[in-house]
């Protein structure tokens, strides 16, 4: 058995591809794979924001109908690109534990951040990064970026914005950092304060409902449960949110013990539940419900 697994182009979506495969390969040295690589139209639309182009089935679109014509095995996407719902037949495969949730302010050695009402050029088409740096900043103005990481940081470095936001998963899988990027200051912005979009820095396998039992145990053996109770729960906020990449939502979900916390915004509401896992079944999709009527004001918090 060959496992062909589909992905994106960019050096990013090769990463996260290759993470896959060492992971199934700790399961099974000897495994057959090969990267099929593809363009979705989100790779080929770059002068406008996602946002006027269509939902997150942009990066995942083609990929999606690869499977399902059995072109490829597995398609490996970054999880906060995923739609609200897959294609008929597809499922998620496999989940792998979580990088860091974060979004990062990149700035020019030395600049001043935004702040104390400065004017500030912030680079990001995000809906939810645009709500969250003007609550968090003043006279901060966002224009947007596209690109993959490394042409976003070039953009930044020839002066086209003042300061970037990217998350942080991303630039650890690439290595991207104040060794690689000294005349770069790199601002981590803690989740409480700047909440992370839902599913942040989780990788994802889809494939087919149908695989054989060989692909779909490994997969299953690559994943974690507990960063995949939290996709669960992020996912499940969205759906009932009805929410897409057009609107400023965000979801960040995590275990403390035995405790599930989960903080969740939608435009300028924002709400933070959390409860006993060994008291509560079913308590993420509980808490996202939960969530999502404090969220369109339909209960008191």
């Amino acid at each position: 058995m060959t496992i062909r697994i589909g992905t994106r182009g960019s050096r990013l979506a090769l990463r996260q591809a290759q993470l896959v495969e060492q992971a199934l390969r700790r399961q099974e040295k000897d495994l057959k794979i090969r990267l099929v690589i593809m363009q979705t139209k989100g790779d080929r639309v770059l002068d406008r924001p996602l946002s006027e182009i269509g939902d997150k089935g942009l990066f995942v679109s083609e990929f999606e109908q690869a499977l399902l014509e059995e072109k490829i095995d597995l398609a490996v996407h970054s999880a906060k690109d995923l739609p609200g719902r897959l294609a008929v037949g597809l499922t998620i495969a496999a989940v792998l534990p979580r990088g860091d949730v974060r979004d990062v302010l990149l700035l020019p050695k030395g600049a001043k951040g935004p702040g104390e009402g400065r004017p500030f050029c912030l680079g990001t088409g995000s809906q939810r990064r645009i709500l969250q740096a003007g609550l968090l900043w003043e006279g901060v103005s966002c224009q947007l970026v596209r690109g993959n990481v490394e042409t976003r940081i070039r953009k930044l470095k020839e002066g086209q914005y003042d300061g970037l936001l990217l998350a942080k998963a991303g630039l650890d899988r690439l290595e991207i950092g104040p060794e690689t990027e000294p005349g770069l200051d790199f601002c981590p912005l803690e989740p409480e304060r700047f909440l992370p979009a839902a599913c942040q820095g989780i990788i994802v396998a889809e494939g087919r409902r149908d695989m054989p039992d060989r692909l779909s145990g490994l997969c299953r053996r690559i994943t974690q449960e507990e960063t995949e109770l939290c996709f669960e729960t992020e996912r499940s906020v969205l759906k009932e949110l009805e929410a897409d990449c057009s609107q400023a939502a965000a979801a960040w979900c995590r275990r403390q013990g035995n405790r599930l916390l989960l903080d969740a915004r939608y435009g300028m509401q924002t709400c933070s539940l959390g409860g006993e896992l060994c008291t509560t079944p079913g308590l993420g999709g509980k808490l996202a419900q939960e969530a999502a009527r404090i969220l369109r004001g339909e209960t008191k918090r």
